[in-house]
């Protein structure tokens, strides 16, 4: 490959590829993307997409705002000789300290503070332009507040900056998101989520740059210790003196060190630890030329594909799994990985010229970060025309529904489906804020034959459920409790009802836009059209289609908890029915309840139709209450919100 023609087509794949990779749709594998950037880098390496950082956000309903700092990236070493070369063209003499820290696999974020108070959180976007995801960023874990009074022994500035990592746990990934493909995914879906965000208080923000009135300090280390002392959550970091203390290093991660962390790394960052040294020695191709980011490579091991298995998730979706001869890969024995959707399959086959996969094709399995078990390439088709090959089912295997397509995804729509109840009655609970119900038990109720859907919740006796065997103990007080609660939410506001019953694409947001929009009562939505719904702005054909036709599909459900469950579902009335309000710098359920309890709609964001945002200091000048201003919103404080939603 040479040409011009050539070259462009290769730097068309790279930025596709990174565009992909930043808006939490990986098209490759990240070992297949650093051979392809390495590619083009050899071919042409003064080609503009090699300096692109990160990748412009798309699509979402987050406000798009630009960094005051740019955030920018790091050039790679993938091998040891790289490192070398790179101590070399600092010009490294033995006493210049480097810093060794860990290269965190999650999304980058920027976090805003004035006068000592967090009030916004951006994503890196593409180093430019960032998300504004702030209401998602205040529930995470490692978000501080408030920072203290002083920072290195001075009065805090005003405005700082401090700019991290939003990673998922590795406990909090196993705990909290199973049926997940990657904690990295996961951490950049989850902290954009817009009509659901409960989940974001399972994400963690390690924080590795402090910039006091938006410079940086006197060196690396001294940033970090800052932010250890401040309260934050970092990485771990260590003072090298030399390469070989840095390769000693490296050696120790990919031997134990690394799979010890509660969190994902791909590598370590290498950094001139005295800032002045490191900002003297200047750029290369955009990116600070005294600091590199060394990362790890993938333990991969050939095997044979036995099968191919089609797991129904809580949420519907059909997920294909590969199962294969064990391997053992980073001292852990493997036999099958998540082949994750249609369109990753069609890829692995592709590459040897098949469109199927048959049982014993030769595969390259890898576990990425060590962690994930990952199917990275079929090497060797089996030509063995006996041999068994894996189709693409058309009906769901726990339920035998006719499976829909999805996107790149297979999804079962059968709401009888063995598999997706407990989805079902976990989404219902947490919907309505319901407490102490948790996974544990509803799923011992479901296996004791006492529970088929959520209304069945509700006519549960109470002696019975506490009997139901809980890992080898009975469920007792925990089981009444939950009944307790379960009946002290009785009575729902319609949007949050509907939301709650885990119609596709349809949440308490989209509900109460929809309840808006005129359709205040269930009657009225029973008989909606979805050419109707379909004009309401911000609903749009998709959604329409679904809420029509997955509200019809649970009318008899909507009977069940109405009358049998005596759900009471207040109407869309009061004094505030079509006004919007915006809570910003805080949270208060009880504001939030009583709101839309008289009929307001309470969002997450500032826009243009936003009519009351809500701060702590109506004076404010942060770049939120700025932007509502700019609208023509209200900035209203907590006590005159308080007053109109009668607290």
């Amino acid at each position: 490959m040479s040409t011009v023609h050539d070259i462009a087509k290769l730097a068309a794949r790279v930025k596709a590829a990174k565009d992909a990779y930043y808006n939490h749709a990986p098209l490759m594998t990240d070992a297949e993307y650093d051979a392809l950037e390495d590619q083009l880098r050899q071919l042409n390496p003064t080609n503009p997409v090699l300096a692109l950082i990160g990748a412009a956000p798309s699509g979402g309903g987050f406000l798009k705002v630009k960094h005051d700092i740019p955030m920018g990236s790091l050039n790679k070493a993938q091998h040891s000789k790289d490192l070398t070369d790179w101590f070399h063209n600092c010009n490294l003499k033995p006493g210049d300290d480097i810093l060794v820290t860990d290269k965190l696999d999650g999304i980058s974020v920027s976090l805003r503070y004035e006068k000592r108070h967090l009030v916004q959180g951006l994503t890196r976007g593409d180093g430019v332009t960032g998300e504004d995801i702030t209401r998602n960023v205040l529930l995470m874990k490692g978000a501080v507040k408030v920072l203290p009074a002083k920072l290195n022994g001075n009065t805090t500035p005003d405005l700082v900056f401090v700019r991290g990592e939003i990673v998922v746990l590795k406990s909090d990934f196993v705990a909290h998101f199973p049926g997940e493909s990657n904690p990295r995914n996961t951490a950049a879906g989850t902290s954009k989520r817009q009509s659901d965000n409960s989940k974001c208080r399972f994400l963690t923000i390690k924080a590795y740059q402090l910039l006091p009135d938006g410079r940086g300090m006197a060196s690396k280390f001294t940033e970090l210790s800052e932010l250890d002392w401040m309260g934050f959550q970092t990485p771990m970091y260590q003072l090298c003196a030399n390469e070989k203390n840095v390769q000693d290093r490296y050696a120790e991660y990919v031997d134990s060190a690394r799979e010890a962390l509660d969190y994902d790394i791909d590598g370590l960052v290498i950094d001139v630890n005295i800032s002045s040294m490191r900002e003297a020695l200047g750029e290369k191709n955009g990116r600070p030329k005294g600091a590199i980011a060394f990362k790890f490579p993938h333990e991969e091991k050939e095997t044979y594909l036995r099968n191919v298995r089609w797991q129904v998730g809580a949420s519907g979706r059909v997920t294909p799994v590969a199962e294969f001869d064990v391997v053992s890969l980073a001292g852990a024995n493997v036999k099958q990985a998540s082949l994750h959707n249609i369109s990753n399959i069609a890829g692995l086959t592709a590459a040897v010229g098949q469109n199927i996969l048959a049982e014993g094709d030769k595969i390259l399995v890898a576990r990425r970060n060590d962690v994930i078990p990952y199917v990275e390439a079929v090497i060797e088709a089996n030509e063995d025309d006996k041999a068994k090959t894996f189709d693409v089912p058309t009906s769901c295997p726990e339920c035998n529904t006719r499976l829909e397509r999805d996107g790149e995804y297979l999804v079962c729509r059968g709401l009888d489906c063995p598999a997706q109840i407990a989805g079902a009655i976990k989404r219902w609970v947490q919907k309505i804020g319901v407490l102490h119900c948790g996974e544990a038990l509803i799923e011992a109720l479901i296996e004791a034959g006492m529970v088929q859907d959520m209304a069945d919740l509700y006519l549960l006796d109470p002696d019975k459920a506490a009997s139901v065997d809980i890992n080898g103990r009975r469920a007792g007080g925990s089981a009444t409790k939950a009944i307790t609660n379960l009946n002290s939410k009785k009575t729902l506001p319609i949007h949050v009802f509907v939301g709650a019953l885990g119609i596709p694409l349809i949440g308490r947001s989209m509900a109460k836009i929809i309840v808006d929009a005129g359709y205040t009562s269930l009657s009225d939505m029973l008989k909606a059209h979805i050419s109707d719904i379909a004009k309401i702005p911000g609903v749009g054909d998709t959604k329409a289609r679904s809420f029509v036709e997955g509200f019809f599909d649970r009318a008899g459900l909507i009977v069940k908890l109405t009358t049998d469950a005596g759900i009471r579902v207040q109407a869309a009335t009061g004094p505030l029915v079509g006004t919007s309000f915006c809570l910003t710098g805080f949270r208060d359920a009880k504001l939030t309840d009583a709101l839309e309890k008289l009929g307001a709609t309470v969002k997450g964001s500032v826009s243009k139709k936003l009519d009351y945002l809500v701060s702590s200091d109506p004076n404010s000048q942060t770049g939120k209450a700025t932007k509502a201003r700019q609208y023509g919103t209200k900035v209203i404080g907590i006590d005159e919100a308080n007053k109109m939603a009668g607290l």
